[in-house]
C-alpha cells in the first residue's frame, strides 16, 4: 500500500479539493474555479481557487485530462507544469484553445453535424470584421484578412470551448523530487556508459 503524503491545501469560496477518482488514480482532477469561454487560439491561465503547501522533496505535476484532449482543442499549453515546494500563491493552469480562427474545415471534419448549419442565420463574418469587434485594426493590405470566421448561435467563432465553474481541466500528479549537484569532468563519456546516437537513432517502430 502506497504511505500517504499529507499536502496542506487553501480554498476560496469557489475552490474544490483535488479528488482521486478510483482506488489505483495516479492524478487528481482539479477544477476551474470560475467559467470561461476561450476563443480559438487564445491561451488563458485558468484559476482552480486552490494554494498549496507541498512537502520539501516533492512537486506537484499538471497534467492534461485524457478526457479533455479528446473531446475539445484545449492543451495544457506547459505540459506536465511544475508547482514548487516553496510555490504559495494560486494554482492556476495554462490552457491554450489549438483551434483556429479560420481553419473551420477542420472543426467540421471533426463535428461533421456542422456542415447543415454553416453560415446560417448570417452568422458569418471576415476576419477583419470580427477583429475590428474586439478593438484590433489590421493594417490595409493585410493578407487573409477577408477569410470568413463561422460564429456559432451566441455570437462565438466555431472552435470555442466553454469552461463552467466547477468542470474538471487537468489533473495534479504528486511526485518525488532530487535537486542535482554539480561535478564538472574533463570528459562524460569516462562515466557510465555512453549510447550514442541522437534524435531517431534507435528506429521508429
Amino acid at each position: 500500500m502506497r504511505e500517504p503524503v499529507t499536502v496542506r491545501c487553501q480554498m476560496d469560496e469557489n475552490g474544490r479539493l483535488p479528488q482521486y477518482e478510483s482506488g489505483g488514480a495516479a492524478g487528481m482532477d482539479v477544477r476551474a474555479s470560475v467559467s470561461f469561454v476561450i476563443l480559438p487560439g487564445q491561451t488563458v491561465l485558468v484559476p482552480t481557487g486552490l494554494k498549496v503547501a507541498i512537502p520539501e522533496g516533492y512537486e506537484l505535476q499538471v497534467r492534461p485530462r485524457s478526457g479533455l484532449s479528446y473531446r475539445t482543442t484545449l492543451r495544457i499549453a506547459n505540459a506536465p507544469g511544475t508547482i514548487d515546494s516553496d510555490y504559495r500563491d494560486e494554482i492556476k493552469v495554462l490552457v491554450a484553445n489549438t483551434a483556429s480562427l479560420t481553419d473551420w474545415g477542420t472543426q467540421v471534419l471533426n463535428h461533421p453535424e456542422l456542415a447543415a448549419t454553416l453560415g446560417a442565420d448570417d452568422r458569418v463574418c471576415t476576419l477583419e470584421q470580427f477583429l475590428q469587434a474586439r478593438g484590433i485594426d489590421l493594417p490595409e493590405l493585410t493578407p487573409g484578412v477577408h477569410v470568413p470566421v463561422f460564429l456559432d448561435e451566441d455570437g462565438f467563432p466555431l472552435g470555442t470551448v466553454r469552461i463552467e465553474k466547477g468542470e474538471r481541466i487537468a489533473q495534479l500528479v504528486l511526485c518525488k523530487v532530487a535537486q542535482a549537484v554539480w561535478e564538472h569532468v574533463s570528459d562524460v563519456s569516462e562515466h557510465g556508459q555512453n549510447r550514442g546516437g541522437g534524435f531517431g537513432s534507435t528506429g521508429t517502430v
